[in-house]
């Protein structure tokens, strides 16, 4: 039985991830910041299955040479899914960019010193269409242009992170690298992940806490097709040394609003005017790092994900009931 290293176990996408890899017999090894983390996952991941899992933990964190070779020894595959999120606004955008790049290369060089050949990092869109707006459609080819005005600290960690790990395979051939590029993710979560910065937006609609939508596109994908990307690309060749973007569709902001309603959301119908937007980002910090995608219309090509993974995306609408249904019974127990 293989064994496959999982970085931030304790993740949204994670233990996704970790789930799908016992479906398919695979032995699992995750990385977690703190151990005491760790029974809360196995549990979380055994009510998902079903069935009870041997999961082992190393603690090791992005910013610490600690625990990385004790966590990649003995392991033939590496899918590196932690990456650091701000949940607010930071004022040093290195606090993002070093974790991240730093991170990355801990575990690459860890793999290499331990003769691990496969690596899988999960990065973003964020990395591909940023600082672009005079392109329409995006794929794999385009990277952020981290040097446009607005681009802000997220984006450009994991731009620079994915960088720094295509520039590692450059000059360490022995290692064969896939790289997922997910855009926005919902889906329902194993476990309490209402922190999750990527369902913070589907949250404050629930809440009715905007009364008003910007007109920006939103690209969507579901965690569980995020998930099963990643271990589809584990042993595929033709996806070595590739980049995949997974997008289900874009929407318009108002248009995610009128689908939320079907599932029981009272989810704002009025579109702010981006006048007012740029106004009030003038005092929130927030609402600057929207207004570089007001008005922008684009799309997201998936076809090299459909292709060679297969990939295959959850509708929209079965993406948002289950999204509603998970976030709603937590909130409710809270």
């Amino acid at each position: 039985m293989k064994k496959i290293l999982v970085t931030g176990a304790n993740g949204y996408i994670a233990k996704h991830v970790i789930a799908d890899l016992y479906k398919r017999q695979y032995s699992v090894r995750g990385t977690v910041r703190d151990l005491s983390y760790s029974e809360v996952i196995k549990q979380d991941i055994e009510k998902h299955l079903n069935s009870s899992i041997d999961i082992e933990f190393v603690k090791a964190s992005l910013d610490k040479d600690d625990g990385w070779n004790e966590a990649v020894k003995g392991c033939d595959a590496i899918l590196h899914t932690a990456s650091p999120f701000p949940i607010n606004y930071i004022k040093d955008e290195n606090e993002l960019i070093l974790p991240a790049k730093e991170g990355t290369l801990r575990v690459l060089n860890a793999a290499k010193l331990n003769s691990i050949n496969r690596v899988i990092i999960t990065s973003s869109n964020a990395a591909v269409y940023a600082g672009n707006k005079h392109i329409n459609e995006f794929d794999e080819t385009i990277w952020t242009n981290i040097d446009a005005k607005g681009v802000r600290a997220y984006t450009k960690s994991k731009t620079i992170a994915e960088k720094a790990a295509w520039d590692f395979i450059s000059k360490n051939s022995s290692i064969t690298l896939t790289t997922i590029n997910p855009v926005l993710v919902w889906g329902p979560g194993l476990g309490d992940h209402l922190s999750s910065a990527s369902l913070g937006i589907f949250k404050i609609l629930m809440k009715k806490e905007m009364p008003m939508v910007p007109k920006i596109k939103m690209p969507i994908v579901d965690v569980r097709d995020v998930s099963k990307a990643h271990v589809d690309a584990l042993e595929n060749k033709d996806s070595y040394n590739k980049r995949f973007l997974v997008c289900e569709n874009t929407y318009w902001f108002k248009d995610v609003c009128t689908k939320l309603k079907s599932v029981g959301i009272n989810a704002p119908s009025i579109v702010a005017p981006s006048l007012l937007i740029k106004f009030l980002s003038l005092f929130d910090k927030k609402l600057k790092e929207i207004t570089p995608f007001l008005n922008y219309d684009f799309n997201i090509n998936s076809k090299q994900a459909k292709t060679v993974l297969g990939f295959k995306p959850i509708e929209f609408e079965k993406t948002l009931e289950d999204t509603y249904k998970y976030l709603n019974d937590l909130l409710k127990n809270k």
